[in-house]
């Protein structure tokens, strides 16, 4: 036969594809002949005998020879080393062997697959792991494991530490490793859980196994958690590992591990450039630390770093945490450096001590510069019940200031605080004005309560001396609370204008917003109050006055065009100004006579004192109207009514002026009708002739009534 024959090549083909399959089939049959399930039943539950460990197989072990040889074993179990608590439960396992070293008589493991596996772990009070035994090099059994793939599926990892008392579980875990002999691959998934909160976790990274040490040369861990009111959050670790199981140590290099939320929407980035680790601890030289958060309106950001950084345990501590935090909205902005060491002990109780801190404020609401302060104290929390607490001492601006501030929540966080500031004078920051500044209710800008939104606040605050505008006050000290609806100021007291004021003021945000005023004053000094409120400087005086007021409007200058409510005043050794009643009466015949022809303009040098004066008033919609004014002096005593318009600006009151008798014997008998009429701070007084020829009906009546009147006040002071 030739060779070339295209027959002879094809008979060979069949003959040696033939001749193969018979020597698998017989190396199957021996195989199989060879199979003892009690021997490897026996084999098996004596395997770990020597660490008191007990090995059950209570299901069928049986022979796999496709795609190579092994065995498939149901329902393993294996204790811990006391031989009875439960440690691991097998579904199915299957073991998969080398063909060679098996045909030699050796048995290689080179493929493990366990189904429905449930591992559990535990360290114990003393820190010991519950698979520590197995982790020690033990004497050879006539079985090796050089592995080429590993599978897990349906598999549940459960974890107690008595150390700590945290508890978790990986249940759903699947695990694919291949090529473990050489540049392997692995990808793995599970669902975390800590009886709180469940994350989903997956993994893909490449590896190098060298006897005892895996490289993983490009990590890539991925764990995606979902909550009902925050939405999804998602933790990634990216980087380089190198894991010694020998040593039970790792180390690795430019890891990156990111935080993202979706509700609210944040970032939270850290850069480890070195980090090594054991059972017990974990160290990193340096730690980079940046993020951001938005929500509502508003964003937080923070760029600092940690250094020295140790995790043993459950503590977490650095020699140093130092950064800046800034909070921003719109055109507000706040600007904290921190420094200081950090501490978080039981993996939950925060401690930064000594803390330095350093804040400035900037807003449009002052215009010409921002608060700066530099404060020293300490800052303490839990973040398992998300509270804070940050004690402080300081100046502001050069003046004392000391805060106690405690957070509860970090997504929509309340607060409370107490606030003490020695000086604060507002005037500093607020617009420029070459005039004079102008009073409290005649301000027409518009009052903005955007920065209400980002507050909850409730506290305590006091404040040595206080000064907006032409307003000032010492010695404050008040019950403050501020929500985006509302801010109310409860149990005020302070010393304002050289009396005392006690009483309540809310302020509710809406369109229009509403004012309400509740307060009591006592010994004060009247005339610069009302020069600063409404600039009226023609009252002078001390003594007491109570003022419950509701107004609304969009500025301040709306506030009191709609000022309705109650004022009562009673004021001692006093004076009116722009008018000397006193001097009109003892010049009273010419008095009468150019009071009577013509009005009598008011003049600033002109004063008119008191010794008691009391009047309640009572407002509507910016207009007070009194009709109890009472003015008593050594000279003259008063009594009226009418009432002061802050709308338009003007006055009209009718007053009944009487001499003292004790003082001018003859003005005995003489009561002088008065009127006050014209623009607040330029009245004009004249006598009220309707008062002196009230129930006349005609003309001539009243004329005549007129010269008689004035005849009898002529005649009676006349010698």
């Amino acid at each position: 036969m030739k060779w070339n024959s295209g027959r002879l090549w094809l008979h060979i083909l069949v003959y040696g594809i033939g001749g193969l399959i018979a020597l698998f089939l017989l190396t199957q049959a021996v195989l199989l002949w060879q199979f003892d399930e009690r021997a490897v039943r026996r084999t098996l539950e004596a395997s770990l005998s020597d660490t008191g460990r007990r090995v059950t197989v209570t299901g069928d072990i049986s022979p796999r020879l496709f795609p190579r040889p092994g065995l498939k074993v149901e329902q393993l179990s294996v204790t811990g080393p006391d031989g009875s608590s439960p440690f691991l439960s097998v579904g199915e396992l299957r073991l998969g062997f080398a063909w060679l070293p098996l045909l030699l008589g050796d048995k290689e493991v080179t493929a493990i697959s366990l189904e429905r596996a449930q591992l559990n772990l535990a360290r114990d009070a003393g820190g010991r792991l519950s698979i520590a035994d197995l982790l020690r090099r033990r004497a050879s059994s006539g079985v090796s494991v050089k592995l080429d793939t590993l599978s897990l599926r349906d598999a549940r990892i459960a974890y107690a530490d008595a150390l700590s008392g945290h508890r978790w579980r990986l249940d759903s875990l699947d695990l694919d490793a291949d090529k473990l002999r050489d540049n392997a691959s692995l990808s793995a998934g599970a669902l975390f859980s800590n009886g709180h909160q469940q994350v989903s976790l997956a993994i893909n990274t490449p590896l190098l196994i060298q006897d005892d040490q895996v490289t993983v040369s490009d990590l890539d861990l991925l764990a995606k958690g979902t909550l009902p009111e925050q939405g999804e959050t998602r933790i990634t670790l990216q980087g380089r590992l190198k894991l010694n199981f020998a040593a039970l140590q790792a180390s690795g290099e430019a890891l990156k591990a990111k935080l993202t939320t979706e509700k609210p929407q944040a970032e939270l980035t850290l850069d480890m450039p070195t980090i090594n680790a054991s059972l017990t601890e974990i160290e990193l030289p340096r730690a980079d630390l940046k993020g951001y958060m938005r929500q509502d309106r508003s964003e937080y950001r923070f760029d600092g770093r940690l250094d020295e950084v140790v995790f043993a345990e459950t503590r977490l501590a650095a020699s140093r945490i130092a950064g800046a935090l800034t909070w921003h909205t719109g055109a507000h902005q706040l600007a904290l450096q921190v420094n200081g060491p950090l501490e978080v002990g039981n993996l939950d109780v925060l401690k930064v001590e000594p803390l330095t801190l350093t804040a400035s404020a900037a807003t449009p609401l002052l215009p010409r510069g921002k608060l700066v302060a530099q404060l020293a104290g300490t800052l303490e929390g839990s973040l398992a019940s998300s509270e804070l607490t940050l004690r402080v001492g300081g100046k502001l601006d050069g003046s004392d200031l000391a805060a106690d501030l405690r957070q509860f929540g970090f997504v929509k966080p309340r607060h409370e605080l107490m606030l003490s500031v020695g000086k604060l004078d507002l005037n500093r920051y607020l617009p420029e004005n070459s005039a004079r500044p102008v009073a409290v209710f005649q301000d027409k800008r518009p009052l903005s309560l955007d920065w209400l939104d980002f507050l909850n606040v409730s506290g305590q605050l006091s404040v040595g001396e206080l000064a907006v505008g032409r307003f000032k006050i010492n010695g404050v000290s008040a019950k403050v609370d501020a929500t985006p609806q509302e801010l109310a100021v409860n149990e005020l007291s302070a010393n304002i204008y050289e009396g005392q004021l006690t009483g309540s003021a809310s302020l509710v945000r809406g369109s229009p917003h509403r004012l309400d005023v509740n307060q009591t004053l006592k010994g004060m000094s009247i005339r610069p109050l009302l020069t600063d409120l409404f600039n009226f400087p023609r009252l002078d005086g001390h003594g007491d006055g109570r003022v419950k007021v509701r107004a609304q409007g969009s500025n301040f200058a709306a506030f009191k065009d709609t000022l309705s409510g109650d004022v009562e005043m009673s004021l001692n050794q006093g004076a009116l100004t722009g008018i000397d009643l006193v001097a009109a009466l003892k010049n009273l015949p010419q008095e009468l006579k150019d009071l009577g022809s013509t009005p009598v303009s008011a003049e600033n040098n002109q004063r008119t004192t008191f010794s008691t004066l009391s009047a309640r008033f009572a407002l509507e919609n910016g207009v007070a109207r009194n009709q109890n004014l009472k003015l008593a002096s050594q000279l003259v005593n008063v009594s009226g009514g009418g009432k002061l318009d802050l709308v338009k600006s003007i006055v009209d009151y009718s007053l009944d002026v009487s001499a003292n008798p004790r003082e001018f014997a003859r003005l005995k008998d003489v009561s002088v009708p008065l009127k006050i009429t014209g623009p607040i701070n330029a009245p004009v007084y004249a006598l009220d002739f309707n008062a002196m020829v009230k129930g006349k009906k005609t003309q001539g009546e009243k004329e005549q009534a007129l010269k008689q009147e004035l005849k009898k006040q002529i005649t009676t002071i006349l010698p």
